[in-house]
């Protein structure tokens, strides 16, 4: 019985551990789109591969919507940037969109689902850079 305990709280310390060996940094972070089916990434630091102030979208889901993520540098209203999975086949991911942008600028992500009848539903998370 003593080595079932032992085995079963080991197991459970090293699922702990890939949690937080799993777990992004938290200058990364990804939203949802409204209802699921995609989201949109944010990177705000260089990782791995990845440069910092880059962002992309993901539509996980072939259910007729692509997902657009667009980028409002300074949270001012206007969109600067944006990226978009349409014509692609999900699961797909955009490559990394670079900005640039200077240390602690404001941004605002918007996430839309998208047809051919426009966006649907934004969602959008603020971050900086």
């Amino acid at each position: 019985m003593r080595l079932r305990k032992t085995k079963a709280v080991g197991v459970m310390l090293a699922a702990i551990g890939l949690t937080f060996s799993l777990s992004s940094p938290a200058n990364a972070w990804s939203y949802g789109a409204y209802e699921g089916g995609g989201y949109g990434e944010w990177q705000q630091d260089p990782a791995g591969d990845v440069k910092g102030d880059s962002f992309r979208a993901c539509d996980q889901w072939s259910d007729g919507y692509a997902i657009y993520v667009r980028i409002d540098i300074g949270r001012d209203g206007d969109f600067d940037s944006s990226v978009t999975t349409k014509g692609h086949y999900a699961p797909y991911c955009t490559p990394w969109k670079y900005l640039d942008l200077p240390e602690g600028t404001p941004i605002r992500m918007y996430i839309y689902k998208s047809d051919a009848d426009g966006h649907h539903n934004p969602v959008w998370k603020d971050g900086t850079a």
